[in-house]
């Protein structure tokens, strides 16, 4: 049972390293005109900010010191569970600062009828805090 928990999220962290390259080469690729509006733009930076965070997801519990009582599939080091613990930090942060500055896009979009002109000095703010 214990391995089933530790094992279970790295399947659904593998679905979202694919969800978001695929949504990556869609925009980037296939819609590249999309990026001409502010909401595709965030929502792309936020599907890059998601591939690290998901491929930490993935290597999960293996990036635990050898050895740790409680934790099945521990084979890390000190050093790869202070490499993990750091880009997981770094991600989540950026990953919930994109989800509010969609949010946020959405609130001034409809405060403003949708002119972009209006709201499109989100962005750059938006980018500074996230990664900062």
């Amino acid at each position: 049972q214990q391995r089933a928990i530790a094992y279970a999220p790295m399947i659904f962290a593998a679905i979202s390293f694919v969800s978001s390259s695929y949504v990556i080469y869609h925009l980037l690729f296939q819609e590249r005109q999309k990026l001409k509006r502010l909401y595709h733009r965030l929502v792309l930076a936020m599907n890059i900010a998601l591939l690290p965070l998901s491929f930490t997801q993935v290597w999960s519990t293996m990036a635990v010191p050898e050895g740790t009582p409680y934790y099945a599939g521990a084979m890390g080091t000190m050093n790869t569970c202070v490499v993990q613990g750091f880009i997981k930090l770094m991600f989540m942060l950026t990953v919930s600062t994109y989800y509010v500055s969609l949010v946020l896009q959405a609130l001034m979009g409809m405060r403003n009828n949708f002119k972009e002109e209006n709201y499109r000095w989100i962005e750059i703010p938006t980018h500074l805090v996230a990664y900062c």
